[in-house]
């Protein structure tokens, strides 16, 4: 049976969360990578939403429909609150947590502060641990908090960031070409000045908890699958291997032939197909 994607909206101590959901039953949350938005899982949702499947798509905080999280004070383990009231709100406090990209990392932070809440882990094109292990975050978010400095970022930052982002849609399509739809649709949007700001901040939060987070995935005990393109050009297939086989020996690994970094959107029969059969 088919299921129609609805969207809606849940207010998480006062941040709009912009959310889509599909399909009824066992409920599985999916988390976009960095950047992205919910529509990035529109294919899986049509072939996973079912009478027995309910799939449930939010914009990250900070991420196109979503309100961006206000902190009094810097704390990298604050949005996995978020995450923990919204899976009680929208999915009776318990479901299965999948992440796309870097989403796979924020999926990690919170099956490791709010295990009781997560059925099993699914990694999608994981995202875990960079390829420069010497990666430093980045000054721009912090600075653009100025007044004077922010609005001239906000004036210079989405020109300056086009080609830079047209570059990583492309890798992130390899070895497929992305299509010119695509980058019509999606380009100005990624590279909106809010867009900018969340994109650069979810990768220093990363950055900043990276060993933290590492050093804690061993306590992960819930089931975890990973779903990886043999050909992603966006982070290295054997060194995400490399890391979730020394610290989540008890996953499942489903490695892809001919395929990149895109999976939700270029794989999403197979990677549905192995999520289900990972659910039972």
């Amino acid at each position: 049976m088919s299921h129609l994607e609805q969207t809606s909206a849940v207010d998480i101590r006062e941040t709009r969360i912009s959310f889509s959901e599909a399909g009824k039953g066992e409920p599985i949350l999916f988390l976009h990578g960095n950047p992205g938005s919910r529509k990035d899982f529109s294919a899986l949702s049509e072939k996973m939403a079912s009478d027995s499947i309910r799939c449930i798509f939010p914009d990250r905080p900070g991420h196109m429909g979503s309100e961006e999280i206000i902190y009094d004070t810097p704390d990298c383990w604050l949005e996995t609150e978020f995450y923990a009231e919204f899976i009680d709100a929208k999915a009776l406090g318990k479901v299965w947590l999948a992440g796309y990209s870097l989403g796979s990392f924020i999926a990690c932070k919170i099956a490791q502060k709010f295990p009781d809440k997560i059925k099993g882990l699914i990694f999608i094109a994981p995202y875990l641990t960079p390829d420069n292990p010497k990666e430093e975050p980045s000054s721009i978010p912090n600075l653009a908090k100025g007044a004077i400095l922010g609005t001239l970022l906000g004036a210079v930052l989405p020109i300056l960031s086009q080609n830079k982002m047209k570059s990583h849609l492309e890798k992130v399509f390899l070895p497929e070409k992305v299509s010119d739809e695509y980058l019509e649709t999606w380009l100005p949007r990624y590279t909106r000045f809010e867009s900018l700001m969340a994109t650069m901040s979810d990768k220093n939060s990363m950055l900043y908890i990276l060993d933290q987070v590492h050093e804690k995935m061993a306590e992960i005990k819930c089931p975890v699958t990973a779903i990886i393109g043999k050909e992603d050009q966006v982070c290295s297939a054997k060194n995400q291997l490399e890391l979730i086989r020394q610290k989540l020996p008890q996953a499942t690994i489903h490695e892809i032939d001919q395929a990149g970094h895109s999976l939700p959107l270029t794989h999403a029969e197979k990677c549905a197909e192995i999520i289900i059969e990972s659910m039972r």
